[in-house]
């Protein structure tokens, strides 16, 4: 046998061997949690499509971008103690909180003039490493991120400080960011509670024309309505990147902020070092898709909570279900706890259900308390839900960022429909759900946003089973615009209650601590127990 013949049946058997090890390679479970079943071999390995194959390279391919540490940061200033108070938790012994801003473009996509400030609140602790790249954390428009990371770090998400400083960043006219107020203190009232209380036997028609004067005070403001939707969100982003003069982000974008993160990616994807969407909802989802998936995670959430509340014998007695709707029927007659609308008490509830205190069981008993008592005539507790709620939602920034990034918008006639079918579907809060469709009809319709082309980076999803504020379908459907973009996923799904599997279950930080290492996927997906 010549020479040459036997090199080449040497290497011939060497990728035999090779392929054999890849086949016969062990998969690593996580701690804690149960991983689902591996992908197939052609996805799990970025081999080719016939048979598995690998494909010979010259030198192994090139991994995420680094997470940089700032080369020109933001002038931080010390805010532990006036944000953990807003949040209403304390900060972890040892976490500082810093707050600084920084001047985007008001429409760097349109190309308008003028500038106006984004908030951002930095977390870090002793044991941060002083030349440590931070990952960047938003909330969206859900409520303001420099509200919710204090809860994050209240739980596991002090973990990253480890390795990392965490940077919330606000949505335009939100938490910390340049506050925006425009609409009447009455025409916030009535939109907070439906119009409940106006005369008129169509609430449709009476709060279609509150939302039409707060939707002309509110346009009237602002210098460019149009530049408040996800897109401009994300180049706010963009705009933190070059300021910091760092090559890419490390994202964590949770609910609406899954999007924001989303359309950043897709505009920026050489600027991207790593992508987590927790919770997320596709861009190019209509208002009353996303308003039924939420309204369905809601009615899920709510099914926990009486499961839960009654194998604990909670103070709602033995069907907390049956209490609940019996307290939700009488604020739809005027008899609501404090004089409170249906709407009120609804948004209440979910939002103590979406952002628990405590875990599981600690906030069931807390919601179930301020239920029962209410019932009894003490609305003490239920009253100061309801204003920690307000404070989340019911901001003029919150109405602009959400009307902005709504469209396929139901007409009226469509919105009386779903009064009727979803109240008969959801029987707690089917009604309130359809109604809140109204508050964004008369907005000014933005340009509808397009799913990204490209992804160059692979993305870690994370979902929670019982999600009230965006419900769970998202994750699903944001999988597939990941494969459309070119890249790969894995998912970590939660199966307790609240909006955020990275905010609320320790399971789900070791995969991410380990993503945001070295930008690996975990090698299957993740179940973590509630």
């Amino acid at each position: 046998m010549s020479g040459a013949a036997g090199l080449a049946r040497l290497i011939a058997m060497s990728r035999l061997a090779r392929r054999a090890s890849i086949l016969l390679a062990a998969i690593t479970l996580t701690a804690g949690c149960a991983p689902g079943l591996s992908t197939p071999p052609d996805f799990a390995t970025d081999s080719g499509s016939e048979g598995g194959a690998t494909t010979e390279t010259s030198a192994p391919p090139a991994g995420p971008p680094a997470i940089a540490a700032p080369a020109d940061d933001l002038s931080w200033t010390d805010c532990t103690t006036r944000i953990s108070a807003a949040a209403g938790v304390p900060a972890p012994a040892g976490v500082k909180l810093e707050c600084a801003s920084f001047q985007a473009p008001m429409d760097p996509i349109g190309g308008g003039t003028g500038q106006l400030s984004i908030g951002a609140v930095k977390a870090s602790s002793t044991s941060t490493p002083t030349d440590a790249g931070p990952v960047v954390f938003t909330t969206g428009s859900d409520l303001p991120s420099s509200l919710q990371l204090p809860a994050w770090l209240h739980r596991s998400g002090v973990d990253i400080l480890a390795k990392h400083p965490i940077v919330a960043v606000d949505r335009r006219g939100m938490g910390s960011s340049d506050p925006i107020e425009c609409r009447n203190p009455a025409d916030r009232r009535d939109m907070r509670d439906q119009t409940q209380f106006s005369s008129g036997n169509d609430p449709v028609t009476r709060l279609g024309a509150i939302t039409l004067t707060a939707t002309t005070d509110c346009t009237d403001a602002l210098a460019n309505n149009a530049a408040y939707n996800n897109a401009h969100a994300g180049e706010d982003l963009e705009k933190l990147r070059s300021t910091w003069d760092v090559p890419a982000l490390a994202l964590i974008g949770v609910g609406n902020g899954a999007q924001v993160a989303l359309s950043f990616a897709g505009a920026h994807p050489d600027k991207v070092a790593r992508l987590v969407l927790d919770s997320p909802l596709p861009l190019t989802i209509g208002a009353e898709a996303a308003a039924q998936q939420a309204l369905a995670g809601a009615q899920d959430a709510l099914d926990v909570f009486a499961a839960q509340c009654a194998a604990s014998a909670c103070a709602l007695g033995p069907d907390p279900k049956a209490a609940v709707t019996a307290l939700l029927d009488d604020a739809r007659a005027d008899r609501g706890p404090a004089g409170m609308s249906v709407a009120v008490l609804v948004n209440a509830i979910i939002t103590a259900l979406g952002y628990p205190q405590g875990d599981g069981a600690e906030n069931t008993r807390r919601l179930a308390d301020a239920l029962n008592a209410a019932r009894g005539g003490d609305a003490g507790a239920l009253t100061e839900l309801v204003r920690a709620a307000e404070a989340r939602t019911g901001t003029d920034g919150e109405f602009i960022n959400r009307c902005s990034d709504e469209f396929n918008r139901p007409t009226p006639d469509r919105v009386r429909e779903l009064v009727v079918a979803w109240g008969k579907q959801y029987p707690q809060f089917g009604s309130v759900a359809a109604l809140n469709l109204v508050k964004c009809l008369n907005w000014p319709t933005s340009a509808e946003p397009t799913e990204p082309k490209e992804l160059k980076v692979d993305v870690l999803l994370m979902g929670a089973r019982n999600n009230p504020i965006v419900g769970s379908e998202g994750v699903a459907a944001t999988a597939a615009t990941v494969i459309n973009a070119g890249a790969t996923s894995r998912r970590v799904m939660w199966q307790g209650v609240g909006n955020g599997a990275s905010i609320y279950s320790a399971c789900a930080m070791p995969p991410l601590l380990s993503y945001l290492g070295e930008g690996n996927l975990p090698q299957t997906d993740t179940f973590c127990p509630a």
